[in-house]
């Protein structure tokens, strides 16, 4: 028995009694049928006409990342499909059909699971996250003459030869690896993998678009600020509103003409919001009630969340919601993208991955407690603070383009090619 065989029989071994365990299920129907069916390859879903791209993640989705990479593959191809076969469902059907993404139970390793899946979606290109795993998938694919690519790629953990035979024969298969970092690299490139087909570029990120604003009405906002200092509350939870009335007051302290733009979560609560804050004996102005902020006021109330990007360009400060009460939060990019510097609570909500980029880049100031938001607040109004800040909150939003630029320069190819 040769050094390779014995770990494909294993393999295979185990596939077949998972299969067996799989198909039964699937006899049965329901939910638990389908999703078993998914596993055995099968799928209800027609093949979408034109290119696709099969995208194999075996650990965490990405969905903006992915999202990114479908958009950016448009501008070439007149469209192109990505099927994502994950763990992680939960997370890729939550955002579906706004990446534009068909999803898909991850698939058992097996020869026949793969040839049904192959038979069935026709991809003209699979690009794999993070490592070679899955061989007869992968063997299967290669065999068809499906262009593969691994992006993300980290370097296996090999404890003997026979291990690092292995590993270096299914990266092998690939027409390009893109490790992670020069760690990664280094760790790949000592398996033996072929040095021109491996190469550092980072991880694959969501490339933001900054939301939109009409520039007249940017520039009608600025005049009427008549260059007052401005910082901004996005989409607060209720519960946040105390400290940040108690930060206001703290910087107004320092910076007498200090304007917060307060955007609630819900365009509906404005009204109860302006007629709470004016309770309390703050000077409020509300936008949609055509009231423009004067000298006067102390709080401006952009009704609308779908403005955020309006009020993103005048305020050179943002308080992302939701970071100290553990809630929904806003877009953490889109104000890195528009040059506002951002305080963040403790939490992330759905901005979990964003925020954890831009706290390990220097480009937000976290705050443990609402407290302590005051005294940050006050801490930024230094300019050159706010600056830095927004200038590395840009520099990681940014930073992503070169990695995308650099996958599409290889996919495209691909898949115009299985196309012609």
């Amino acid at each position: 028995m040769t050094a390779m065989s014995l770990p494909r029989l294993r393999a295979r071994l185990r596939s077949s009694a998972e299969a067996r365990r799989l198909a039964l299920l699937a006899q049965r129907g329901g939910e638990a049928g389908r999703v078993a069916a998914e596993q055995l390859g099968r799928s209800e879903r027609l093949r979408p006409p034109g290119p696709l791209l099969w995208c194999h993640v075996p650990g965490m989705v990405e969905p903006g990342a992915l999202g990114s990479l479908r958009e950016r593959l448009e501008e070439d191809l007149v469209r192109v499909s990505l099927l994502v076969t994950t763990a992680d469902m939960d997370r890729c059907q939550e955002s579906a059909r706004a990446e534009g993404l068909i999803c898909q139970h991850r698939l058992i390793d097996s020869v026949r699971v793969a040839q049904q899946f192959l038979d069935h979606w026709q991809p003209d290109a699979a690009l794999w996250f993070e490592r070679a795993d899955d061989p007869q998938l992968l063997e299967t694919c290669a065999a068809r003459g499906v262009p593969l690519f691994l992006q993300n790629a980290v370097a296996p953990i090999c404890s003997t030869v026979r291990q690092r035979t292995h590993e270096r024969r299914q990266l092998g298969l690939f027409q390009r690896v893109f490790a992670l970092d020069p760690p990664e690299y280094e760790g790949i490139r000592a398996l033996g993998a072929v040095p021109a087909r491996v190469e550092v570029t980072g991880r694959l990120t969501r490339i933001a678009h900054p939301p939109y604003c009409l520039e007249a009405e940017r520039a009608e906002l600025a005049t009427a600020l008549r260059g007052r200092p401005v910082w901004l509350a996005a989409c607060p939870d209720p519960s946040e509103l105390p400290d940040i009335l108690a930060a206001h007051r703290k910087a107004r302290r320092v910076a007498h003409r200090l304007l917060l733009i307060l955007v609630p979560r819900h365009e509906q609560d404005a009204p109860e919001l302006a007629r709470k804050l004016r309770a309390e004996h703050w000077n409020v102005a509300r936008r949609d009630a055509d009231e423009e902020p004067d000298e006067a006021t102390d709080i401006f109330i952009g009704d609308f969340p779908d403005e955020l990007g309006l009020y993103y360009r005048l305020a050179p400060i943002t308080f992302l919601g939701g970071t100290l009460s553990d809630t929904e939060v806003p877009e953490a990019v889109h104000p890195a993208t528009l040059g506002s510097a951002i305080i963040a609570g403790p939490f992330s909500g759905n901005q979990a991955e964003t925020l954890r980029r831009l706290r390990r880049g220097g480009a937000c100031r976290l705050i443990v407690e609402g407290k302590r938001l005051g005294p940050a607040l006050t801490e930024l109004m230094a300019p050159e603070k706010a600056a830095l800040l927004a200038l590395n909150a840009w520099d990681i939003a940014s930073d992503g383009s070169p990695v995308l630029d650099r996958l599409v320069s290889v996919l495209l190819p691909a898949l115009q090619a299985r196309r012609e």
